[in-house]
């Protein structure tokens, strides 16, 4: 009997059963995409857990703790920082703008055009590739476990992921997401204390692996500043931390729930990473980093407890692929059809573009799965793109009153010309493409913004400023009322 089938055969029916039940519950756009904003503390925690513990977190962190070690913990600071930065400084004000999708923040603040250049950057340059990401993990570990090639593990994989977020939207993703972050958390820990067992203690591991894989300083510092970079900045517009933020029941329980999510993810992390570190005493060297911890767990696990691990391991890739299609998904379905093709489309029509746009979204992540298969170098690129087109302008409608729509889309387009023309020169002095771009993004958007005019269609305004200050006079017009009302 293979025991890896069975438990990802057992795994497969309780998550369709989920999704078949919420596919009953699915009734308007609002449903599919955002759980009709009502979503609690245990499904926003564990949904941010899951869907960050994905192929990257697991299967490419453990990759590159095979190959660089402790260093690579570094590069998941950012994350962390920016993340609860976002939900701390920002939270509030998503929820009072009651924000569907990044695009939207534009369009409200820039006008109609505004927003579709950034909906097409999140679904076609992010959401697509990493779900794609996402596959190429989904191949490794089917193909360790079955006898089968990687192409055809991938399309397995894909297919399980369509069919599952085509079920149930958002609400079945959330609810599973914290039911598998617990499969996550619990099998990254437990393979970690029992593969150090297993190859002889820590004693074994510390005397065995070269003394720069357990320093963290194993990085050099452009490729640190590299990666920092690359990590950091992307997770102030990561959306789906945006759509968690705007789906949950309380703006307390929007807060508490991303940052202790992000938080707990940046803390088991360093489990994946130690996991490789590890791998070097069982697994051949030579061993591709993106197979290190398939390979790792099938050598020291009976299938019988293996398959556990596995569930884990699949749960983790699984959610993260879900997640990625829904999130792209509303992009085409709010900001491009119902923004630009059909304003005045019904929520049923809606509902409908949502799905199409998952199945669109899944084959382009598909072809991309099978053009490139390296993990980190979709994830990087994906993060990249979005991160030198997206971080500024958001900031700018955030925080800068006399931003314009002009600069607006110059920081846009400008930037991601520049960052594309760097990469294609090799990116001299060694410096990720992300920082000329991100550098362009700010210049342009300062310089054209204060050269031009705002147009007719934007709303002239710093959100966080400004909603701030309305709830202020809010208050301040509720402590008058009372004061006459004690008064008389």
């Amino acid at each position: 009997m293979n025991w890896y089938i069975v438990w990802i055969l057992f795994f497969l029916i309780v998550i369709l059963g989920i999704g078949l039940y919420y596919s009953k519950k699915i009734k308007t756009a609002d449903d599919f995409t955002m759980a009709n904003f009502s979503l609690g503390f245990f499904p926003i925690a564990g949904s941010i857990i899951a869907t960050s513990m994905g192929s990257a977190a697991v299967i490419g962190a453990s990759g590159k703790g095979f190959e660089i070690g402790l260093s690579w913990f570094l590069t998941g600071l950012p994350t962390l920082f920016f993340s609860v930065l976002l939900a701390i400084l920002l939270g509030s004000t998503i929820r009072k703008l009651k924000l569907y999708t990044i695009p939207d923040l534009f369009v409200r603040r820039f006008g109609k055009t505004a927003g579709l250049i950034p909906a097409l950057i999140i679904s076609v340059l992010y959401m697509t590739p990493t779900f794609g990401m996402q596959i190429v993990g989904m191949g490794a570990i089917l193909t360790s476990v079955i006898d089968v090639s990687l192409v055809t593990a991938m399309l397995v994989g894909f297919f399980i992921c369509v069919i599952f977020t085509l079920m149930g939207g958002l609400p079945s993703v959330a609810w599973t997401d914290a039911i598998q972050s617990v499969l996550i958390l619990a099998g990254l820990i437990i393979m970690f204390i029992l593969g150090t067992n297993y190859v002889g203690g820590f004693e074994t591991v510390i005397n065995n692996t070269p003394p720069n894989l357990l320093s963290f300083s194993g990085l050099e510092t452009t490729e640190l500043i590299n990666y920092l970079i690359i990590f950091g900045p992307f997770y102030l517009v990561w959306q789906t931390s945006w759509q968690r933020i705007s789906a949950a029941k309380t703006e307390k329980i929007a807060v508490s729930a991303v940052t202790v999510g992000f938080i707990l993810t940046s803390l088991v992390g360093i489990f994946a990473i130690g996991i490789g570190i590890i791998a070097r005493q069982a697994v051949p060297i030579s061993t591709h980093p993106d197979l290190v911890y398939t390979e790792f767990l099938t050598t020291i696990f009976p299938p019988a407890v293996g398959g556990f691990f596995m569930v884990s391991l699949f749960a983790a890739v699984l959610t993260g692929a879900t997640s990625f299609l829904l999130s792209g998904a509303m992009n085409i379905s709010k900001d491009i059809y119902q923004g630009w093709i059909a304003p005045t489309a019904s929520s049923e029509k809606i509902l409908k573009v949502s799905r199409i746009s998952v199945a669109g979204m899944a084959i382009g992540g598909l072809l991309v799965s099978l053009l490139i298969t390296d993990i980190i170098a979709i994830y990087t690129y994906a993060l990249s793109l979005s991160a030198i087109t997206m971080v500024v302008p958001v900031l700018a409608a955030m925080f800068w009153k006399r931003a314009t729509k002009k600069g607006m889309l110059a920081s846009v387009i400008g930037s991601l010309i520049i960052s594309i023309l760097w990469r294609l020169l090799d990116q001299p002095l060694g410096l990720h493409m992300i920082i000329p771009g991100l550098v362009t993004s700010l210049v342009l958007i300062v310089i054209v913004s204060l050269l031009t005019n705002h147009d007719e269609e934007e709303q002239v305004e710093a959100y966080f400023f400004s909603l701030k200050q309305n709830v202020t006079s809010k208050n301040s017009y509720k402590a008058m009322a009372l004061e006459k009302g004690d008064a008389r």
